[in-house]
């Protein structure tokens, strides 16, 4: 199996092709691309999956074969927590034993550098590169200090969220922890800070309570939509197993996606707390946000897929907000890493301070700026099937879809392609899968829907 990195790290599933002889590979091949950079401390940590711990303390005495001192976590740690380490600590990079969302039988590497966000294209490219050279690193006499990395991220919280509205405040949260690494810390934060949250999830599970995809969208956030209406909370949210994702659910027990958060972040950050800046966001996420940030005279610019595209703009520019439709998210001030912890705590505190719900805020953003529906759909690819829409949708542009005529087309990060009324549709292939992902948006459900149905039929799928 060659190892190949995706938008967010190397995956495979265990023992079949995550095993410990690929890992070590990866592991060298990483060690190798940060002496090259002369980087001689680095972070490692995992999540909750089966053997990541193990894989983070082996790896860890590996490093420290090589020369590095390794800041090696001693529980299973949040992917934002150990980049805020690695950036507080000024280390070379993290190595990071986790697969995110993916089904329990996969485990997978997140390599971050310096900075503490996603590895870009050309390290990861190298780092493949030098597993195919069968390059070793060099010899050295380093060390391994165990340390809880979660004390000083949980402080770094507290420059970016206003603890005071919490207290007094009557908040009432449910919490799914998808049996991963936000347990005890999302909810500790709330809960020391005058909240109430009833934790759902909340042990080390590597088989994720059998959620076959633990990831918070609106069908795993199923139970936490159901004990919200029961108990009558203020609000629901998840985090998935590394805590870079999350998902939220109103106070109506209704799923608020990310499309629906992030216009509603934007202009709180904006108005309450004067952040100013640039706005980013992914391909694939609504444009809803651009109207808001036009609102309040930002700048928005949309990147490929992958918060490696985003936190490396981060890096570069001052950014109110970074967001992508898969539940990803940071803000001005915080790592240049997706972070779902932090996206719940500011759900709660945009709840307390105005004193409303994320459906009533949502249902006076849409009087004001109106409503748009964003939807995906995955669609597994027939043998043969994947060369037709290469065919149909990159080598060549159509001239319509349905009765729709397209009048641009962008090839950022797939094909999209936009009509006359503003809506509009994108095609990704996976390179991984044989999948091909399908996004619209429109201002009516059904013309959403009708878009997809169109689509999918002049793709033959």
């Amino acid at each position: 199996m060659k190892i190949k990195f995706g938008t967010s790290g190397w995956r495979g599933i265990i023992a079949k092709e995550f095993t410990w002889d690929k890992v070590n590979l990866v592991v060298d091949a990483i060690a190798v691309r940060l002496q090259r950079e002369k980087r001689d401390s680095i972070v490692v940590g995992g999540d909750c999956r089966f053997l990541s711990p193990e894989f983070a303390e082996e790896t860890a005495e590996r490093l420290a074969g090589y020369g590095f001192s390794v800041i090696l976590a001693d529980r299973p740690t949040p992917t934002p927590v150990l980049s805020y380490a690695c950036r507080k600590g000024q280390h070379g990079g993290i190595i990071n034993f986790t697969a995110s969302h993916n089904p329990p039988t996969y485990n997978g590497i997140k390599f971050s550098p310096w900075h503490g966000g996603p590895a870009g294209g050309e390290r990861t490219s190298d780092i493949e590169a030098i597993v195919e050279d069968g390059l070793r690193p060099d010899a050295g006499s380093g060390s391994v200090t165990v340390q809880n990395l979660i004390p000083d991220y949980v402080d770094s919280l507290k420059h970016v969220i206003d603890v005071s509205v919490f207290q007094n405040s009557g908040l009432r949260a449910v919490y799914d922890a998808f049996s991963g690494t936000g347990s005890g810390i999302l909810d500790t934060f709330l809960v020391d800070n005058g909240a109430a949250v009833r934790v759902i999830n909340g042990e080390r599970d590597p088989l994720f309570a059998g959620k076959q995809h633990p990831e918070p969208g609106a069908d795993g956030l199923r139970d936490v939509m159901k004990e919200v209406i029961k108990s009558g909370a203020s609000i629901g949210f998840g985090t998935d197993g590394d805590a870079d994702r999350f998902g939220l659910v109103d106070e109506n027990g209704d799923f608020l996606s990310p499309h629906e958060f992030f216009p509603l972040v934007l202009r709180y950050l904006a108005e309450e707390k004067k952040y100013s800046g640039l706005v980013l966001r992914s391909i694939t996420t609504g444009s809803l946000v651009d109207r808001v940030a036009a609102s309040l005279g930002l700048s928005v610019e949309v990147t490929p897929v992958g918060f490696k595209h985003l936190g490396g703009r981060m890096l570069e520019e001052e950014v109110v907000l970074a967001g992508e439709e898969s539940g990803g998210m940071s803000i001005l001030g915080h790592v240049p890493e997706k972070d779902g912890i932090l996206a719940c705590l500011l759900a709660s505190e945009m709840i307390c301070r105005t004193g409303k719900g994320l459906a009533s805020q949502l249902h006076e953003l849409h009087d004001e700026f109106g409503r748009l529906y964003v939807a995906r759909r995955d669609i597994k690819l027939a043998a043969g099937v994947k060369e037709k829409i290469v065919e149909k949708c990159f080598d060549n542009t159509p001239e319509s879809i349905g009765d729709r005529k397209i009048i641009s087309s962008d090839n950022l990060d797939g094909a999209k392609f936009t009509f006359s009324d503003g809506s509009w549709v994108l095609i990704r292939l996976s390179g991984t899968e044989p999948i091909v992902r399908l996004y619209s948006e429109a201002d009516t459900e059904d013309r959403m829907k009708s878009i997809l149905d169109s689509f999918s039929g002049y793709l033959g799928v």
